[in-house]
C-alpha cells in the first residue's frame, strides 16, 4: 500500500491506541511501518510497549536541529524551512519488531524553553519528504485537537483517521477537523468510533448522523486496554479479529 496515514481526534478519544493497533494490523499483513508521535504529550512509545526513556527524542538533539535548519537558537532568528531530513528515519528510529519502527520526536518539556519554530520546521519537513516503498507505511499520531491542521502537517497525506469516543464534545472536535482537513489535500478521511459499548452504539450512530460525522470503523470498549495502560504495557500486539479485518479492508481501499 505504501500509505501515509495520520490519526487525529480530541484528547482522550484514543487516537494513540488506534495508532498502535493499526501498526499491529499492518505488520501482521507483512508491511513495514514507521510511526511518528507528533503529540505534545507523547505516549505512543508506551502504547507500542517500549520502556520509558527508550531513546533521546529527536527535537532534543539540538546540535542536529541547528545543523540542518541553520538556527542559532536565538528568539526571532532565521532558520531553513526545508532542512535536509532524508537520513533521519534510518539513523534514529527505534526498532519494535522486524516490521515496526518508532521515531521519537518529543516536545517542549520545560517552562520558558523558548522558540520551538526550528524544531517544528524540521519535523514538518520530515513528515512531508519521507519516501516510502510499496510495502512501507507511515503512521502519524497527531497533536490532540486542531493544532496539526492549523499548521498543515497533514497536507497531502493518503488517509486521515479521526477517532471519536461516545460523547458530543468528541463529535464536535471531529466535525471541526473534518471541515479543516477537507482543504488540505488529504486523499481520504475516515472516522473511527472508539470505546463503544453495545448499549451505546445506536445512540452514538444517531448523534453522529445529526452532527454530520460519518461512521466508518468501530472499536469496542475493552477492559484489557485499561488494564494494560494501568500496568504500563503496550497494546500493539492486541488482536481483535473483527476490528483487524475491517481496518485492513479500509486501508486497502484507500
Amino acid at each position: 500500500m505504501g500509505l501515509k496515514v495520520a490519526v487525529a481526534g480530541k484528547g482522550g478519544a484514543g487516537k494513540t491506541t488506534v495508532c498502535a493497533l493499526l501498526a499491529g494490523v499492518l505488520s501482521r499483513a507483512g508491511h513495514r511501518i514507521l510511526l511518528v508521535d507528533l503529540d505534545s504529550d507523547p505516549n505512543l512509545s508506551s502504547a507500542l510497549g517500549f520502556p520509558i526513556d527508550a531513546a533521546r527524542p529527536l527535537v532534543h538533539r539540538k546540535e542536529l536541529i541547528a545543523e540542518r535548519t541553520g538556527s542559532t537558537g536565538e528568539p526571532g532568528g532565521m532558520f531553513l524551512l526545508n532542512p535536509r531530513v532524508s537520513d533521519i528515519a534510518e539513523k534514529f528510529a527505534l526498532k519494535r519488531t522486524e516490521h515496526v519502527f518508532l521515531l521519537p520526536v518529543g516536545t517542549i518539556e520545560m517552562a520558558g524553553e523558548g522558540c520551538f519554530c526550528p524544531q517544528a520546521a524540521f519535523v514538518k519537513a520530515l513528515v512531508r519528504r519521507l519516501l516510502l516503498d510499496e510495502n512501507e507505511s507511515l503512521l502519524l499520531d497527531l497533536e490532540a485537537g486542531l493544532e496539526s491542521f492549523g499548521r498543515s502537517v497533514v497536507e497531502g497525506l493518503d488517509l486521515l483517521l479521526i477517532v471519536v469516543e461516545p460523547g458530543m464534545r468528541s463529535l464536535d472536535t471531529a466535525r471541526r477537523i473534518l471541515a479543516m482537513a477537507s482543504s488540505l489535500g488529504v486523499r481520504a478521511i475516515r472516522i473511527v468510533a472508539n470505546k463503544v459499548r453495545p448499549e451505546n452504539l445506536q445512540t452514538l450512530q444517531a448523534r453522529m448522523r445529526e452532527s454530520g460525522v460519518p461512521l466508518d470503523l468501530t472499536l469496542s470498549y475493552r477492559e484489557e486496554f485499561a488494564r494494560r495502560d494501568l500496568d504500563g504495557a503496550g497494546v500493539f500486539d492486541f488482536a481483535d479479529p473483527a476490528f483487524e479485518e475491517d481496518a485492513l479492508r479500509m486501508l486497502q481501499a484507500v
